[in-house]
């Protein structure tokens, strides 16, 4: 992000950024040695190519919530990393399989590149109206991207006695009929409207078992034992046959020399094919050895000199006290465990034994029972590696998913969320059809990626899609959808807090945070967490109402002392942005502002100082920890284990204050997430008596102590904070020494230590 030259201080949106993913994606499609990973690079290439033309061009406005000239906002974008639009919509493009089956049924073709117009035509004809309707009866439909059901949707208000309305929204959709699929991909089998969830998709699944690779060090072990194993006892073999009371020097026999041919002829092809093992070209090991003599006895013609004939015994009766020669025994043992080893299936075996089994089974959904996925196969059970990439297709209870570690970090469970989301939405509608309709879209928007925005913009909401406005007169609000809708939320918040409590909400998850809050009929202002490199300055109305609650929950509590929380909160107002309309609080920008600087005074605009501006505002509102445990009355419940989640906050600041990633900017976002961790500690604890502090004090300092290397000394300046605090003190009033832990700086961070 840029400044503009003119002092207005309005951040601009440079092309530095996509010029850099676009540099990075090229090197990707011409080092990466995996062929699939080149082709992901390309399309990469592809898209930032589009959005760096777009920019040059004019005819990309990013940082708008509507950044493709002439389409609208409800048009699902390709969006690449960071929230940049290619200028491409997802609901375009390639015609898919369904729509050229279509094609073919219909027995049109694709010359005058209007098969979509055709398409959307054809839904709309009799013959197709019927084919909506019968999908809406038996569910018998997919939702890619929400356009694709909006011609659902018009089925639906025709049948309803809604022609006009009907008739208004195909008036916004016409337009673009010649580009935009309007209708859903057929299905053999209805959507699940089960309370359970997946963490991905079965065809996701399939992908995944697909790139099982074996591993190098199992791929030269095969080879070892497969390959050259055989041919090292052919080769012993041979030469003990030969040397078996021979004299030291002897022309050998005809029959040696044909065997000779013939193993040495096997050797080399083997040498060519079999690249992987490194030990059977190493002459100084035992093999290396006898194979040199053998190919020295070939070039004399057959004659071995009792020179050699010592070596090749010597190196015969090392083998015969190691493990015995070919024929013996103890080599016969050994040869037959090791067969049956590899008879066992490898890793890729067993993913592709998988990938058959899951043959059949739609792609779209999860998997309701893995008993007969993780059979055995030939007796062998399913590898752990193999059963995760299967079981993250399970259908079950959130709750199951994060107790079985398939659901490892808070962003996860918000990619799982809508799932649930979605039915509790639609329990507002009392038309089954039309509440299956309902879930499907909610989720196809929620996979919609979020555009880079500034100026306070808001990303689109689901209910400006037209298709979705038609209908959501018909989702009433009422006692069944509030009360499902607090539940699913308590329950959400109670597994993130529970299974990840020292990290902030993400943005992702906050979004079904404030989905489920409309639906359970409560007014409480979230907050996202806000990028440095595109902050304006200004806060809105939410970010003061946050604060002004936090405030009331925490006044006086070892929270409060330790960040200085100030007091008179409660009469800020928040003011009309003139430019954008938008409900702001300039005395809460200037509040942040004002603690942002701290000695670090810098009028220069930079990421850190906006990091520092930011985490002050993050500071006064919790970042929704306060708001959303008061108005669910969380407190309650969280009370049992309250302080495990403030140890293994503590723990997880001393886990990323260790960690020495190679990058300077790992270890500063390994440093802020630090910081995270250290503030939600202090909420939880605040949560209980001040009397229970000191006893956690002590055990803090104890795990620290023994923890050893820097980390003690590093954050002694905390602790010594901390240890002022919890003795009734606040921050402004800590001794020399003293130090509040914050993420951000604008010189060198503290709690770096010494270390380069």
């Amino acid at each position: 992000m840029d400044r503009k030259d003119d002092g207005s201080r309005e951040v601009v949106v440079g092309t530095q950024y996509p010029l850099g993913q676009l540099a990075r994606a090229l090197q990707t499609t011409q080092e990466h040695p995996d062929a699939e990973a080149r082709a992901r690079a390309q399309d990469k290439v592809r898209a930032w190519t589009e959005v760096f033309s777009g920019m040059l061009q004019g005819t990309l406005a990013i940082g708008s919530r509507v950044p493709v000239a002439e389409v609208p906002s409800w048009a699902t974008l390709e969006v690449a990393k960071g929230g940049f639009a290619t200028g491409r919509l997802l609901a375009e493009g390639d015609l898919q399989p369904h729509e050229q089956a279509l094609l073919s049924r219909l027995q049109r073709d694709d010359d005058t590149g209007s098969a979509r117009a055709v398409l959307n035509a054809w839904y709309l004809g009799e013959e197709g109206l019927a084919e909506l309707r019968r999908m809406l009866q038996t569910g018998g439909y997919r939702i890619q991207v929400p356009e694709e059901g909006a011609l659902l949707v018009v089925a639906w208000l025709l049948d309803h006695d809604q022609a006009e309305r009907a008739r208004s929204l195909l008036d916004q959709l016409a337009p673009f009929f010649p580009r935009l699929r309007f209708y859903p991909v057929p299905a053999t089998t209805p959507q699940s409207d089960t309370a359970f969830v997946h963490v991905r998709e079965v065809e996701a699944t399939r992908a995944a078992l697909k790139q099982v690779r074996a591993r190098p060090a199992l791929q030269r072990q095969w080879e070892s034992a497969r390959v050259w194993t055989p041919l090292y006892d052919r080769l012993v073999a041979l030469w003990a046959g030969a040397l078996r009371e021979a004299p030291l020097g002897f022309q050998l026999d005809a029959d040696f020399k044909q065997r000779t041919h013939t193993l040495l002829s096997d050797i080399d092809g083997a040498l060519t094919k079999h690249t992987l093992c490194a030990w059977p070209r190493k002459p100084q090991l035992s093999f290396g050895r006898l194979l040199t003599v053998l190919k020295d006895v070939v070039h004399a013609r057959m004659t071995i000199l009792p020179g050699q004939a010592r070596r090749v015994r010597g190196i015969l009766d090392a083998i015969t006290q190691a493990r015995g020669l070919p024929g013996s025994e103890r080599l016969d043992a050994l040869r037959t465990k090791q067969r049956e080893l590899l008879e066992r299936p490898s890793v890729v075996d067993f993913a592709r034994e998988t990938l058959r089994r899951l043959d059949g089974l739609p792609g779209d959904a999860g998997l309701d029972s893995l008993e007969a996925l993780m059979a055995p196969v030939k007796g062998f059970a399913i590898p752990a590696s193999i059963e995760r990439k299967v079981r993250l297709s399970l259908n079950a209870p959130v709750e199951t998913l994060v107790e079985q570690r398939l659901i490892r970090s808070s962003e996860t469970l918000a990619r799982v969320v809508p799932q649930l989301s979605a039915q509790v939405r639609a329990l507002g509608i009392s038309q089954p059809s039309l509440r299956a309709l309902y879930a499907a879209l909610y989720t196809a928007f929620r996979r919609r990626r979020s555009l880079l925005l500034l100026n306070l913009e808001s990303q689109v909401k689901l209910e400006e899609l037209p298709w979705v406005a038609a209908i959501d007169a018909y989702r009433k609000q009422g006692l069944t959808q509030e009360s499902a809708s607090r539940q699913t939320l308590e329950q959400l918040l109670r597994l993130t807090l529970g299974a990840f409590p020292e990290v902030l909400l993400p943005n992702k998850l906050l979004q079904e945070v404030r989905a489920l809050l409309k639906s359970a009929g409560l007014q409480v202002p979230v907050v996202d967490e806000l990028a440095a490199d595109i902050f304006m300055g200004t806060f809105t109305e939410k970010f003061l109402e946050a604060a002004q609650q936090a405030q009331e929950l925490l006044a006086g509590t070892l929270y409060a002392r330790y960040y200085d929380l100030p007091s008179g909160l409660r009469e800020m107002n928040a003011s009309k942005h003139a430019r954008h309309e938008a409900r702001t609080s300039e005395a809460f920008a200037a509040l942040c502002t004002a603690r942002a600087k701290d000695g670090e005074d810098s009028a220069r605009w930079s990421p850190a100082a906006n990091g520092r501006i930011i985490e002050q505002a993050q500071i006064l509102t919790t970042h929704n920890l306060a708001t959303l445990v008061e108005a669910l009355d969380l407190r309650p419940v969280l009370e049992p284990q309250l302080e495990a989640l403030a140890l293994r906050c503590f723990t997880r600041v001393c886990e990323l204050l260790e960690a020495r990633p190679p990058g300077y900017h790992s270890r500063l976002r390994n440093l802020k997430n630090a910081a995270y961790a250290w503030r939600h500690m202090l909420f939880f604890l605040s949560l209980r008596p001040e009397a229970t502090h000191p006893a956690f004090l002590q055990e803090v300092e104890a795990r620290l102590s023994q923890r050893g290397g820097e980390l003690p000394q590093r954050l002694a300046p905390a602790m010594l904070g901390l240890r002022h605090v919890v003795s009734g003190g606040r921050m402004k009033d800590a001794p020399p020494g003293a130090r509040c832990f914050l993420g951000w700086t604008l010189n060198r961070h503290w709690a770096l230590g010494t270390a380069p």
